[in-house]
């Protein structure tokens, strides 16, 4: 249970993102590599503290922690290329597509069972994100939207791989080693990019920049890497929904974006599919490996 809800808690920090990324009005790729910067470093400082800083066996695993990576760089790039190129709606509703991903992959890449509590909760999820799109204005396809619809359905399925080899590689116990090279890894792919454009930094993106670097890159990861040693990978997926749904009240908060009722009721099923998840592992006490 208490996997569980490090996975939570981590899922309602990123998804400050958005609220975020308006304050600090900087390019994506600036955003990412200077989080990650940032977090590079802490991280690793974190674990020394704490006596778990160890690199070893990172050769025996290097394949799955370049997977990994770049499964990570090319979820990134491709989701932030579709919010840029589609409506939002189109970019959230292909990249968390994810879900359903994880459910068909899993039990093929890591041999995890397909639960029964997956079966009913998916499509609820499911079903929630769908009503949150048509809120705003439906997935629209065609034209100039093509580019972008394909872009955040190929961010869904590198984000489908980036959880269950997270997963397999926390089951490995090298969940630390895998947060200090995902980071290392980003920062130096898009460092060229971040550090070659035309932008300045004020006070206040510098200070949001390292909120992001040490709560968003630092605390979420660490929380989120470690739960997967027990958390299976199709109920992480399922639980990613919190994410956009924790998003809603933020942005009416701080952006006064107003989400109609259907957004609401999706919402609401959205909650539901993450009680059931929550609840059966509860009540069941251990996850099948």
């Amino acid at each position: 249970m208490k996997d569980y809800l490090k996975i939570i808690a981590a899922m309602l920090v990123w998804s400050t993102w958005g609220v975020m990324i308006r304050w600090i009005a900087l390019p994506p790729v600036v955003i990412l590599f200077y989080t990650a910067l940032i977090a590079s470093v802490a991280v690793p400082l974190v674990l020394k503290v704490r006596g778990e800083f160890d690199l070893n066996g990172v050769s025996a695993a290097w394949p799955l922690f370049l997977v990994l990576s770049i499964s990570s760089i090319i979820n990134n790039i491709s989701y932030f290329y579709a919010l840029a190129n589609t409506t939002v709606s189109n970019a959230v509703f292909t990249h968390y597509t994810a879900p359903v991903f994880v459910a068909v992959l899993a039990p093929l890449i890591i041999a995890e069972k397909l639960q029964k509590v997956t079966l009913v909760s998916l499509p609820l999820a499911v079903a929630g994100m769908i009503l949150i799109v048509l809120s705003g204005g439906g997935l629209q396809w065609g034209g100039e939207h093509t580019a972008g619809i394909l872009a955040g359905t190929t961010s869904g399925v590198a984000y489908a791989f980036l959880i269950i080899i997270s997963r397999k590689l926390s089951r490995m116990l090298l969940h630390h080693k895998a947060v200090i090279l995902l980071l290392w890894f980003t920062a130096v792919a898009t460092a060229p990019a971040a550090l070659s454009g035309d932008h300045a930094i004020t006070w206040r993106a510098g200070a949001l920049l390292l909120t992001g670097g040490l709560a968003h890159s630092t605390i979420a990861p660490l929380l989120y890497f470690s739960a997967l040693r027990k958390v299976m990978a199709q109920h992480a997926a399922i639980l990613g929904y919190i994410e956009p749904l924790a998003a809603i009240p933020l942005a009416v908060f701080f952006l006064a974006e107003v989400p109609p009722l259907s957004a609401v009721a999706g919402g609401v099923l959205i909650v539901l599919s993450g009680y059931l998840v929550v609840h059966d592992a509860a009540r069941n006490r251990s996850v099948p490996r």
